[in-house]
């Protein structure tokens, strides 16, 4: 207790009769020492509780251990990089490794298969509640400080690893939170940032869980998760999925993703790449404030996507058709028909920028500005107003140019050639000719308003089909 090791690997200054004494000692606990070398692995059954390691740091597994409940690093605070790694006889993780430890720097956890609990985090409810009442109002401040700190993390890299048991790196849901007041402790806003987080080759076979996290950025590669995956009321600022299998459920309800004050930036873009769900997903009420690209994935079972909200500007058309038919399925129509609004809004950018067939162009652009895709009713029924009142200008017009004024024609002989065989054309158009009766001298006129007053009706009546079916 309270040593401080200078920086010499492994004690070896130590003569060989004191280590064979260490190593043959059922278990030895180092509570508030100071480390300055790099790795220490003098004994299968050595805990530390309490300290501060300063240097580079390597922990490798023991081939045995003894007390398997208890956690090997407790309490412990890591200045430095730590580096989690196997040694030349063993890979195979067989004690809890560290309970509410600080790291500073970066923690790497690389080629291990845990068959004990790897992290668990700080309750500070429980150790309010068992809180001495002679601790002076000092002491509380500076042990909850610890307890805040113990939640971040700078960088967190786990590859090429097997979990056999459940892996947490949960913050507090809002519950928590209001216990946290009572105790007159409150989290800062950054309490809970994990700044960066890589889960590379890994396979979880019980369950993973990032709740109540803030992550800046994650990714999450080539690994699979066996059981339930669930990321509740999380926030991550950059996200990226990539060749991950998913074979239970997978839980992003109410989280959000991306920022809001950078919209365009294509780097915040929640990317799902190759990912494959064996199982029921659910995105309620997520939030794609930087866009959503789902269009690589592979779905046994249709997602849930009620109340999710996806930022269009880099949204590709693919994810809003995963999105719309999982609620047609689902029979929610109305809310199918929202995603299909913005699914041809995608198309039409999509022509727009690779230069697609104008005439599909022409006619997405028609329809975006008709009725936005049949999204609003509002705009066909104005285009129609609109319309009759021009088209009856033009009646006012016409009976007073040729009829009141008498005028033989009206802009050129040639004109008028053009316009007789147009009005003739007009009248032999028989689904249309006996609407064009008291029409002369415009039939063909009346005949373009009144195909344009249809498309206006139809569009008004598809948009509100939309809005009102069940």
């Amino acid at each position: 207790e309270g040593i401080s090791f200078p920086k010499d690997n492994n004690i070896s200054y130590m003569e060989s009769e004191s280590r064979e004494i260490l190593w043959r000692m059922g278990r030895i606990d180092f509570i508030n020492c100071k480390f300055k070398l790099n790795s220490f692995s003098i004994n299968n059954n050595t805990y530390f509780e309490g300290c501060n390691f300063k240097e580079v740091f390597s922990i490798y597994p023991f081939s045995m251990n003894n007390f398997d409940d208890k956690y090997r690093y407790v309490n412990c605070i890591f200045d430095n990089n730590v580096n989690v790694i196997p040694s030349a006889e063993n890979k195979e993780v067989l004690c809890n490794l560290f309970y509410e430890c600080n790291f500073l720097e970066s923690l790497t956890i690389k080629n291990l298969v845990f068959k004990k609990n790897s992290l668990i985090f700080p309750d500070p409810v429980a150790l309010f509640e068992n809180w001495s009442i002679n601790i002076t109002e000092s002491d509380f401040k500076n042990n909850f400080k610890k307890i805040e700190d113990c939640h971040k993390f700078k960088r967190l890299i786990i590859s090429n690893c097997s979990f056999e048991l459940d892996f947490k790196l949960n913050g507090f849901d809002d519950k928590y939170l209001e216990k946290l007041k009572k105790n007159k402790c409150e989290y800062k806003a950054d309490s809970f940032i994990i700044e960066e987080l890589e889960i590379i080759d890994t396979k979880f076979e019980s369950k993973l869980e990032l709740k109540n996290r803030i992550i800046n950025s994650l990714k999450f590669t080539n690994s699979n998760v066996d059981k339930v995956f669930d990321t509740f009321q999380s926030k991550f600022i950059q996200a990226e999925f990539s060749k991950s299998i998913f074979n239970d459920f997978a839980g992003f309800e109410e989280v959000e993703f991306g920022v809001t004050d950078k919209k365009d930036d294509i780097q915040f873009l929640t990317v799902f790449r190759h990912v494959t769900f064996m199982d029921f997903s659910s995105f309620r009420e997520a939030k794609f404030k930087s866009g959503l690209d789902f269009s690589k994935t592979n779905l046994k079972d249709k997602p849930n996507f009620l109340g999710v909200e996806i930022n269009s500007l880099n949204t590709k058309r693919e994810t809003f058709r995963i999105v719309k038919n999982s609620f047609d399925d689902a029979g929610n129509n109305i809310e199918a028909n929202n995603f299909f609004v913005n699914e041809m809004k995608s198309y039409r950018k999509e022509l727009k920028s690779n230069g697609g067939n104008w005439f599909k162009r022409f006619l997405l652009f028609l329809n975006r500005w008709i009725s936005d895709f049949g999204g609003n009713y509002v705009l066909p029924i104005v285009w129609l107003v609109v319309s009759i009142i021009i088209y009856t200008a033009i009646i006012y017009w016409h009976h007073s140019f040729f009829t009141e004024t008498k005028n033989i024609y009206f802009w050129h002989p040639n004109f008028d050639y053009l316009s007789i065989k147009a009005n003739d054309f007009a009248k032999n158009f028989l689904p249309f000719s006996r609407f064009l009766a008291g029409r002369n001298g415009i039939e063909f006129i009346s005949l373009i308003f009144y195909i344009w007053f249809a498309i206006l009706i139809w569009q008004i009546i598809v948009a509100v089909k939309r809005h009102t079916q069940r």
